[in-house]
């Protein structure tokens, strides 16, 4: 909002009509403040009763929110102001013609329903929705697209709209036209995925949905293939050097691209010197290159079972850029000095050369340091280095859980894949105490950038974690009571009351749905040009510098990091760049998570066609109107239908999130758990089906 219009929403806490806001603004004439009025009415702000008195939307019992559609024709809207009551329920007949993801007006209304608020749309303030994914049908000759999504109507297909799209065909539409009374919606077909039923088409259609684009343009393949594939000498020669030191990496065992490595040496006083080396991203791709053009587009890479979309070229990632074995490599390196206790005394930061000694893997050191005799003897040459390493990453861990930071270490599951790309397992992955030391190392140099930048005040992209909202906690708060733990909600920054619940459920199956549902009360982490602190490591400055090969903040942060210590002055360009790129990289994010969450959606369901009318123990992981999303103790998430709960209806509270049955008061809530059959499990949409269980005679 401009001044007038800030100005005039502050005089509207009460009704007034136009002409009575003219004595409050003198310097505005009246066309300026009717003007005003009109972009906050049309935003929804702020109404106009009957007697044209104009107010905030609360004060006349409307809320502005975004439309969530269900594909049974009612929906939910959620308000963009939080107010601590939930979400508002919209009937079928008064939605307004909302779509998915439209922010709306909506009215306040008398449910009679007592608990749970009800509402109709006024009005849709922004459209959202301008492309849906669906499948051609045909009609005798008439064509039209069905939706992927029952949340959306049906489209017709104008016969200059259709490209080369056949029956069957998954495909991608640009919205046209809504529809009005009898006349359908309509869109034209912008992208063709291939066959309806297979899931490479599913793939294919996520990935455009969430703008992640496979092939790289012709120009930045170019650029890239330009970098070589060796180190220029004269590069070499001006940096420090650090070719005869021991340095290595340790990865996964099937990572293709090494973008840190680590060292660790004695010092004179008796402390360590840790050396966290990471690849030197940035002097490949320079600002305004259609390299990095093309990184800041995708922002980061994109990851799902047995596939990557890289934000960089393989001949980057793979190439140049990956601090491979016995070759050297240029790198931006963090060196740190430490005491024995893990407490930080000192750092530098350098462009160095290297030239790293081994590519170790987790498994690899996890051996080392479960005293593998053989495996001591093949790498005999860094074990004793490993084991300090080790050491060093227990005592910097014990001093980090000691100021507060919370172990949000969820595990994680892993879809395995054969040759043909089809999912033959589904595990948990590994966390040994290498993968671990990795991580506390990359914190460590992470935290100590970030530290280093905000003192100067230099500008930079920060990694941000947010207080928990006071609502979110509170109601977790009401979970975790049962189970004997007593939250503060007024007392976030007290993250001992919370680990000491991620600790109690470690051991007990009964409480494996908490941390779960504390990692949903949680802010989400984000990207911002403001040093906000991290509330999940208890981090006052905190920022990403380890992986430039695969997300593109990490790069920015090197370049600003360079400016520092090489003297160079920072710009007001510099400034709003970071800015920008702080809210790219988030919004990337954010589609990077959902694509990758939605492909492992059809891998689980493929995996789980095999199983389709066997019976699994589970335990309820959501609560919602339509039903209960209940986990099986391999990760695998499905839903049982409102419908298919025997034995009474079923009412649902929102606000304990819970279904009670209205005769029996059978309550469903999260963590309980059930004993579920397998009904139907889909590769094309990643839904799948339970029935409770028959009881065992």
């Amino acid at each position: 909002m401009n001044e007038l219009d800030t100005r005039l929403y502050t005089l509207l806490e009460r009704p007034a009509r136009a002409e009575e806001l003219k004595k409050y603004l003198p310097a505005y004439s009246k066309q300026q403040i009717r003007e005003s009025l009109d972009r906050l009415t049309a935003d929804g702000k702020i109404l106009k009763n009957k007697k044209n008195r104009y107010a905030h939307a609360e004060h006349y019992g409307c809320l502005t929110g975004v439309f969530q559609a269900t594909d049974r024709g009612f929906g939910f809207v959620t308000p963009e102001t939080p107010d601590g009551l939930g979400d508002i329920f919209i009937p079928p007949y008064s939605t307004g013609k909302a779509w998915q993801g439209d922010r709306v007006l909506v009215r306040l209304v008398d449910s009679g329903r007592g608990h749970k608020r009800e509402g109709e749309i006024l009005r849709i303030l922004t459209l959202c929705q301008d492309e849906v994914i669906g499948t051609v049908m045909k009609r005798g000759k008439s064509v039209f697209v069905r939706p992927t999504s029952k949340k959306y109507p049906e489209l017709v297909i104008p016969k200059n709209r259709v490209l080369d799209a056949q029956s069957g065909d998954r495909v991608a539409v640009k919205v046209m036209f809504r529809g009005e009374g009898r006349v359908a919606a309509q869109g034209a077909i912008i992208k063709v995925f291939g066959k309806n039923g297979t899931m490479d088409a599913s793939i294919a259609s996520i990935l455009h949905e969430n703008g992640i684009v496979v092939p790289f343009p012709e120009e930045v393949l170019r650029q890239a293939d330009a970098c070589g594939d060796t180190v220029d000498a004269s590069e070499s020669a001006v940096r420090m050097d650090l070719r005869d030191q021991l340095i290595f990496t340790i990865d996964g065992d099937d990572a293709r691209d090494f973008d840190d490595a680590v060292s660790l040496e004695r010092m004179e006083n008796g402390h360590l010197l840790l050396g966290v080396h990471i690849a030197d991203v940035s002097h490949y791709v320079t600002p305004g290159s259609p390299l990095d053009d093309e990184a800041y587009r995708r922002g980061t890479s994109v990851y799902y079972p047995g596939h990557v979309v890289p934000m960089l070229p393989v001949a980057l990632s793979n190439g140049i850029c990956s601090l491979n074995p016995d070759v050297d490599r240029l790198a931006f390196s963090a060196l740190m000095e430490y005491d024995r206790d893990g407490r930080c005394h000192h750092t530098r930061f350098a462009k160095t050369v290297i030239r790293s000694k081994a590519r170790m893997t987790y498994r690899k050191m996890n051996e080392i340091f479960d005293g593998d005799a053989d495996r001591r003897k093949e790498y005999a040459f860094l074990t004793e280095t490993a084991d300090q390493m080790h050491a060093l990453s227990l005592a910097m861990r014990r001093r980090r859980m000691e100021r507060g930071a919370l172990d949000l270490d969820l595990p994680e599951a892993e879809i395995l894949t054969d040759e043909t790309g089809e999912p033959v397992e589904v595990t948990f992955r590994s966390r040994g105490d290498a993968e671990k030391m990795i991580e506390e190392f990359m914190l460590a140099a992470n935290e100590a950038v970030a530290g280093f930048m905000d003192k100067r005040g230099d500008p930079t992209v920060y990694r941000v974690h947010e207080n928990p909202d006071p609502e979110k906690l509170r109601a977790f708060a009401m979970f975790a009571r049962p189970f004997g733990y007593r939250v503060d909600p007024s007392k976030p920054n007290n993250t001992a009351q919370l680990q000491a619940i991620l600790d109690g459920a470690k051991d007990d199956p009964k409480q494996r749905a908490l941390p779960t549902l504390l990692l949903r009360a949680l802010a989400r982490a984000r990207y911002d040009a403001e040093c906000l602190g991290h509330y999940g490591l208890q981090a006052k400055e905190y920022l990403h510098f380890t992986s430039p090969i695969r997300r593109y903040p990490d790069l920015v942060a090197h370049r600003m990091l360079f400016k520092a210590i090489s003297g160079q002055q920072y710009t007001k360009a510099d400034t709003v760049f970071c800015e920008e790129a702080a809210a790219q990289s988030t919004t990337r994010e954010l589609a990077a998570d959902t694509a990758e969450r939605d492909i492992d959606k059809l891998y689980l369901a493929a995996y789980m066609e095999q199983f389709i009318g066997e019976d699994f123990d589970a335990e309820i992981s959501g609560v919602t109107a339509f039903g209960l999303f209940v986990t099986l103790h391999n990760a695998v998430e499905g839903l049982v239908r409102l419908e298919d709960l025997p034995g009474d209806d079923y009412e649902f509270d929102d606000q304990k999130m819970m279904l009670v049955g209205r005769r029996s008061h059978m309550r469903y809530t999260m963590g309980t758990p059930m004993r579920v059959r397998l009904t139907a499990a889909s590769r094309i949409t990643g839904l799948i089906d339970f029935i409770p269980a028959p009881e065992r005679n």
